[in-house]
């Protein structure tokens, strides 16, 4: 197993610590965080006000921390590092660069991909491709048809209301017609977040 770890100043905290609501959502936090990791800034330790953790076994995944909540999603691309540099790729074969991250945070937060007609939303794809990469339909169908894997823990003293709404909690999925939370009777740490999303360590129990 691998994992490589990224402190997050307040300045990018809101770009990884917002309001998830749709798959687009979760897309777009996906390239922020890729476009971070590709960056890669210096932050120490005292300064952080949260941190994400790429690890790597049988199954990727995203982990992003603060004090009261954590989250994580699943992380579908090839990931290679030398010294502080890293690089990511899909299948080998499209390398995600800037420019691509910029292209598909584009083209999900555009008019057209909420359009009623879908040549509205091909048109744009097929630009692309003509100009920079004739695979980016390929890399963008599979964002879109990805199981993300979302899982949250809050820690939720502003909402806490009983065993309605519990002080903590996991939240699965995160549309309306599909989110429910799970009960905690104590606050969670962080190794057993990430222990619970682990296919390698033993499962646990809800009691």
């Amino acid at each position: 197993m691998k994992q490589y770890k990224f402190n997050i100043n307040q300045l990018y905290l809101d770009k990884f610590f917002r309001i998830i609501r749709t798959k687009a959502e979760v897309i777009e936090v996906l390239m922020r965080t890729i476009k971070y990791m590709l960056l890669n800034p210096t932050i120490s330790k005292e300064k952080a006000s949260g941190k994400i953790i790429l690890q790597i076994d049988k199954m990727s995944r995203l982990f992003f921390f603060t004090n009261k909540k954590y989250y994580s999603i699943v992380f579908p691309f090839f990931t290679q590092k030398e010294e502080d540099t890293y690089s990511f790729s899909f299948k080998n074969m499209i390398e995600i660069d800037s420019r691509l991250i910029s292209q598909v945070i584009s083209i999900i937060k555009c008019d057209e991909f909420k359009a009623n007609c879908s040549l509205d939303f091909v048109a744009p794809i097929c630009d692309y491709e003509e100009e920079c990469d004739e695979n980016f339909w390929e890399f963008l169908r599979e964002l879109l048809l990805m199981e993300d894997g979302y899982i949250r823990y809050d820690y939720d003293e502003k909402n806490e209301n009983g065993a309605m709404h519990p002080l903590n909690h996991y939240d699965l999925f995160y549309s309306s017609n599909a989110t429910f939370k799970i009960g905690l009777n104590q606050k969670l740490e962080e190794d057993d977040f990430t222990d619970l999303l682990d296919i390698n360590t033993d499962c646990r129990y809800i009691k």
